[in-house]
């Protein structure tokens, strides 16, 4: 092992940044899940919250356990101060698997940006293990979806009959002759849509809930950002003649 990944060598700020999103990310889902699960009645979502669980958990154990070597103070992220179990049910047993994507395509995104920017050993390996691991739960929450009719696929456009090239009108905009939408856009849009319907979901149920009077003006500004895009988002398809998301 070359000397320059040796663990005795000190994290760089890009190793140090990215362990420190991921302890946050996953520090906060461990209070999250552990809520969820005091109310999921679905045995095969609350088998699913429970391996989410377990994930957080060694992520936030391996990620202490490199600061502490490394002499780096602890985080101070969340506590069971920040959340109350026995609080009322917030959502039905369906939001779980929505939300469980959602935050494993926001935790992908960090670990796949982190993968060619960190070069010692031991964090190379942790964010391998944090993209294998967020992988296999990703491919089990798509099967549940798919199996309990919980997920709407992207819609289909026609097959490309040839090869075309980009014509000089590609980036018109509402003048002339406009081009549909190709597959990447759609698929952006998609994404969006998926994203912000359970962005929408998440601060509508905690403003509810909320004590403080500034978090829940907060929520209510957050809540008519995600309905605002979520119009533009689903206005957009709908003008291209393709299905979209309901929420």
């Amino acid at each position: 092992m070359s000397d320059k990944t040796s663990i005795s060598e000190p994290l760089t700020s890009v190793e140090m940044g990215k362990l420190w999103a991921t302890y946050m990310g996953n520090n906060m889902a461990q209070y999250i899940l552990a809520y969820y699960i005091q109310h999921v009645e679905d045995q095969d979502i609350k088998n699913l919250l429970q391996e989410a669980l377990g994930l957080s958990e060694d992520f936030v154990k391996t990620i202490t356990e490199i600061f502490t070597r490394d002499h780096i103070p602890i985080p101070n992220g969340f506590s069971e101060e920040d959340v109350n179990l026995n609080a009322p049910r917030l959502f039905q047993d369906e939001f779980y698997v929505h939300y469980l994507k959602y935050t494993s395509k926001a935790g992908m995104s960090i670990y796949n940006v982190a993968i060619p920017l960190v070069y010692r050993k031991d964090v190379q390996e942790f964010f391998r293990h944090c993209m294998d691991c967020t992988l296999d739960l990703i491919e089990k929450i798509k099967t549940i979806s798919l199996d309990k009719g919980f997920i709407k696929k992207p819609p289909l456009i026609p097959t490309p009959e040839k090869v075309e090239f980009v014509h000089e009108d590609f980036l018109n905009g509402y003048f002339g002759h406009v081009r549909p939408m190709h597959a990447l856009e759609i698929t952006q849009l998609y994404d969006l849509i998926e994203s912000n319907v359970a962005s929408k979901a998440l601060i509508s149920a905690f403003s509810q809930v909320t004590k403080d009077e500034e978090i829940r003006t907060l929520f209510g500004r957050g809540e008519r950002v995600t309905t605002r895009n979520l119009e533009n988002y689903m206005k957009k398809l709908h003008e291209e003649n393709l299905p979209s998301l309901p929420f």
